[in-house]
């Protein structure tokens, strides 16, 4: 890695005991800076990458939510016939969409002169109409809840997004900004380092490589 490059550099420098350049203590400064821009833009991402699962599904159910309702208003007010689908085949569709629980509120609902529609066996599933749009209007609620409540329970459950990634780049960054610090430390008072420090650091670069 570059940056390693340098910081091994500077480690040689830090040993020769003379005045350090005010350019390397300015590079120094300005690597530091773009380590926690970076880190913070990284961050950020990985925020973002563990939202987006949860927005999914914010999503699929808002859509869902909307396609159910519309379609069991459809069945409530109107007799709905699709060109080419057979009459029996559209209402055994349209009733395992809707479920038991809201195909039963669905029935409660159906305005008067609505017939009845069966399914390809010949099962009652859509009863004939024999409600008011009063009726209607007053079961609204209940049929909204219930529609929620099943999009709800039929949404998959997300599964865990695997963020280690970014908590490793974390942790490396981290490292090279204390790496960085050190360094820092001793070319603003500039000394000789010790050959036990210089081990330390150069210790602390091997882990930043593996």
């Amino acid at each position: 890695m570059r940056m390693l490059r340098i910081a091994g550099a500077l480690l040689f420098a830090s040993l020769a005991a003379c005045s350090t350049p005010p350019e390397i203590k300015q590079a120094l400064a300005a690597k530091d800076q773009a380590y926690a821009e970076n880190e913070q833009l990284m961050q950020q991402y990985r925020e973002l990458v563990s939202n987006v699962t949860t927005r999914h599904l914010k999503w699929y159910r808002y859509v869902q939510t909307r396609l159910k309702l519309d379609l069991a208003l459809q069945w409530a007010t109107t007799n709905p016939r699709v060109a080419d689908v057979p009459d029996a085949a559209l209402a055994e569709d349209d009733a395992a969409a809707l479920g038991p629980d809201v195909l039963t509120l669905v029935n409660a609902m159906r305005l008067k002169s609505l017939p009845e529609r069966k399914g390809p066996n010949g099962q009652p599933l859509f009863a004939a109409g024999s409600g008011d749009m009063s009726t209607l209007i007053q079961q609204l609620p209940d049929l909204i809840a219930r529609v929620e409540q099943q999009v709800a329970a039929g949404a998959k459950i997300p599964q865990t997004v695997d963020l280690t990634a970014f908590d490793r780049y974390r942790n490396n960054v981290e490292a090279l900004r204390r790496i960085n610090g050190l360094i820092k430390q001793y070319l603003d008072i500039d000394v000789t380092a010790s050959r036990t420090d210089v081990q330390s650091l150069a210790d602390a670069l091997r882990t930043v490589r593996r």
